[in-house]
Formats: C-alpha cells, sequence, structure tokens
C-alpha cells in the first residue's frame, strides 16, 4: 500500500513541479508580480517533495528497496533543490521567482529520473 501511494505521489511530484517551473519561468520572463496561487502552488510542489521522500524512507524501513541504487539519488535530490534554493534566495523578487522555477523543473527532472530506474516501470 506505501508502495502504491509512493508510486502515486511521485507521479504528483512530476507534475506539479513542472507546472511551479513553467508558471514561475512565465512569471519571471513577463516580470509579473508572484501572486498567491503561484505561492500555493511553488509551495505545494515542495512539501509534496518531502512527503515523497519520507514515504521512501519509510519503505527503506520496511526493507522495501529499489531495483537500482540511484533511484535513492535521484530522489533525495529534489530535497537538494528545494534546500539551495531557500539558501540562494535574496532581497530581489524576480531573481527569486527564477531560482524557485529552476529548482522546480530541475526537481522534476529528478522526480522522472527516480521514476525511470526504480524498476516499476518495467
Amino acid at each position: 500500500m506505501v508502495t502504491d501511494i509512493h508510486i502515486g505521489l511521485g507521479v504528483v511530484v512530476i507534475a506539479i513541479n513542472l507546472i511551479a517551473g513553467i508558471w514561475g519561468l512565465f512569471v519571471w520572463k513577463q516580470k509579473l508580480p508572484a501572486n498567491k496561487v503561484y505561492a500555493q502552488v511553488l509551495a505545494a510542489s515542495q512539501t509534496v517533495i518531502i512527503g515523497q521522500a519520507v514515504l521512501g524512507l519509510l519503505l527503506l524501513s520496511q526493507n522495501l528497496r529499489a531495483a537500482q541504487q540511484l533511484h535513492y539519488v535521484y530522489g533525495l535530490l529534489p530535497v537538494a533543490m528545494i534546500i539551495f534554493a531557500y539558501s540562494a534566495r535574496g532581497k530581489e523578487n524576480g531573481r527569486n521567482i527564477l531560482i524557485f522555477s529552476i529548482a522546480a523543473l530541475l526537481s522534476m527532472g529528478l522526480a522522472t529520473r527516480a521514476l525511470m530506474v526504480s524498476g516499476i516501470l518495467g
């Protein structure tokens, strides 16, 4: 059951980070202010990453392993992307939007790779 939730949440991580990343790049490129809805989507994208990592650790604690060890690298790097984005933010709002957008897109790519090397796709 936890494995199914982990797989499903992985797809959510990919989708919501794609949305947050593209939306953020659009806001940054158009020099628009980040509205509350975008901020909530960005926060949700980061929250599902943390939740996914916690579920992954729960699976490890139950001795359930991924097909390839590389899955753990791809699974934990999005958490590192969140930490990096917060540590790199500054006073300029446009720069922050760009940083968080790139972090979201990289997290989406890493989550996609984690899914690809997990062994569930065949």
